[in-house]
């Protein structure tokens, strides 16, 4: 019996590389917007006490706190 639908079978290559894309933006996404939130957190902190401490502690907590939800979202078993 012949069926005109596609095969189910084979498997969905271009629907694997699809989520991978995805996933690479959705990476690429939370580090940059750890950055940004906390990098005007501290812009924010640092123009209001005239140091540039803050803006410097801002950027990096923000880069390790997108690196971590990352770590979370993608890397765990």
């Amino acid at each position: 019996m012949a069926t005109d639908g596609p095969d189910r079978t084979a498997p969905d290559v271009r629907g694997d590389a699809r989520k991978g894309e995805a996933d690479a933006w959705g990476a690429f996404g939370l580090v940059v917007s750890g950055v940004l939130v906390w990098g005007g957190v501290g812009w924010f902190v640092s123009d209001r006490l005239d140091n540039r401490l803050p803006l410097l502690v801002g950027l990096l907590v923000g880069m390790f706190a997108g690196l971590y939800l990352v770590w979370f979202r993608y890397g765990r078993a």
